[in-house]
């Protein structure tokens, strides 16, 4: 019987593994294009892997073991590397994602009251609003032939964030200017460099890079616009801005600096937009071409809300919907690759790192290994239901990180992602596009080439 129920779900689109490593020059040309098609099928069937390049040796870890060595028991040993810094440093600047030691610290707990559980259930109502203004959006756009449902989910949790950190309406933060900006920044700045692969030095000039640069430079002027206006209206708001500025460590009583307020606000945009954006839109392709499922989301958004807007509440008892989020997150991790770099010898017991050497965690790969997963590549929210997870290793799943720098915002992230889908869910049929290829790529984040065009209908 348990064949007959797997054989009949949905395996959806993604990269096709080389069969063998590739040579040097074309791994490194694929690995600019997309870094998915470097990586042999073996990863996907064997613990560990190593190799030495130009003089550095690169560890990469798909296993609940490795990974609970690298984010939990010695996060002070794998450090952020100059790859990821590089990737993202520019837009982000030294806010929480990107901080290191007690600058972090003090950041994480400054900020740690914006996401108690209070104040996040305040902030439903904003996740409804714009799935609802969502729905309306897409039902207009509907008989004119597929909507790319990428664009509308990040205009939705564009959406959300300005209402949640700026407090509603802000002229800095229009959707398009927005979208382009972090479009630019994802396509120009967003991939591996050939220059950093060699180890060239920062000061060496990239040309290429200059529209990325500008996209990161507008990101943060809209942030500083932004404190600037709320601070000279003088208005006391429980939004994310207001309770960052309000923020005091509760060590020291210090508050976040203009620079580092700034780099947080931007943080929370480009990283809680866009992947949040990015896991509702695997996950309405996924029930687009799995209509079983998609039915039972439905029955649970009636059962729940009627047709009331979604509440805090409500969202507790949608499991359901969560389990949808959850295993999109797993096929198609928006963080699915993390790099670290050794600042000391450490032995791991079955691997040796040396300092200096560099790991990656490669979350894309561990969400579908054949050593962890029955069926791998098919689309079965029921891994998460409440009977089946709980023998799941800790470190097996891990969409938003893990150990003490465990993503701030993933509560955020889980309640928004249920709100919105249960919205549309309910107001919206998605079908599926049989005319487009679904191509995973590697952009910063696991973001689909092309856009995720889908046929949606109003129910």
């Amino acid at each position: 019987m348990a064949d007959t129920l797997t054989d009949s779900l949905f395996i959806p689109q993604t990269v096709t593994p080389p069969e063998k490593p590739l040579g040097m020059v074309r791994g490194l040309l694929q690995m600019i294009a997309n870094p998915l098609y470097v990586w042999p099928r073996a990863m996907y069937e064997n613990p560990y892997h190593g190799v030495r390049w130009i003089g550095r040796t690169f560890h990469y870890f798909r296993t609940p073991e490795h990974m609970k060595a690298m984010f939990l028991d010695h996060p002070d040993v794998f450090r952020k590397s100059p790859f990821q810094k590089k990737l993202v440093g520019p837009a982000l600047g030294d806010g929480l994602l990107t901080a290191e030691g007690e600058h972090w610290k003090f950041q994480r707990r400054a900020a740690s009251p914006a996401f108690r559980i209070d104040a996040l259930r305040a902030m439903v109502p904003a996740f409804s609003s714009s799935a609802e203004a969502t729905v309306e959006r897409m039902k207009s756009a509907a008989t004119r032939g597929p909507i790319d449902v990428m664009g509308e989910m990040q205009h939705a949790t564009l959406d959300v964030i300005v209402e949640t950190i700026l407090g509603g309406a802000d002229p800095g933060f229009g959707y398009d200017r927005i979208a382009t900006t972090v479009e630019d920044y994802m396509q120009t700045m967003g991939k591996p460099d050939m220059l950093d692969m060699f180890g060239a030095p920062p000061w060496l000039p990239r040309p290429w890079g200059g529209k990325g640069r500008l996209a990161a430079a507008a990101l943060k002027k809209s942030a500083v616009n932004a404190i600037e206006r709320r601070r000279a209206s003088g208005e006391v708001r429980n939004d994310l801005l207001g309770l960052l500025l309000a923020a005091r460590d509760p060590e020291t009583g210090r508050g976040l600096s203009d620079d580092e307020l700034r780099d947080n606000v931007v943080t929370f945009i480009g990283a809680g937009h866009e992947t949040t954006a990015l896991t509702l839109t695997f996950s309405l392709y996924l029930s687009a071409n799995s209509p079983e499922i998609q039915d039972r989301l439905l029955r649970e958004v009636r059962d729940v809300c009627g047709d009331q807007p979604v509440t805090a509440a409500m969202i507790d008892a949608m499991p359901f919907h969560e389990q949808v989020i959850k295993e999109a997150m797993r096929l198609y991790p928006p963080v699915s690759i993390i790099d670290r770099v050794a600042s000391e010898d450490i032995d791991l017991g079955d691997v040796q790192v040396k300092k200096g050497d560099f790991g990656f965690a490669l979350i894309y790969i561990m969400h579908r290994h054949k050593m962890l997963w029955d069926h791998p590549e098919r689309f079965d929210p029921d891994r998460f239901s409440e009977a089946r997870a709980k023998g799941m290793p800790r470190f097996q799943y891990m969409p938003f990180g893990a150990g003490p720098r465990i993503c701030i915002g993933m509560k955020f992230a889980y309640m928004e992602a249920v709100a919105i889908l249960a919205t549309l869910i309910r107001d919206l049929r998605f079908l599926p596009n049989p005319a487009h290829t679904v191509e995973p790529n590697i952009r910063i984040t696991l973001r689909p080439e092309r856009g995720m065009p889908l046929f949606v209908e109003a129910r």
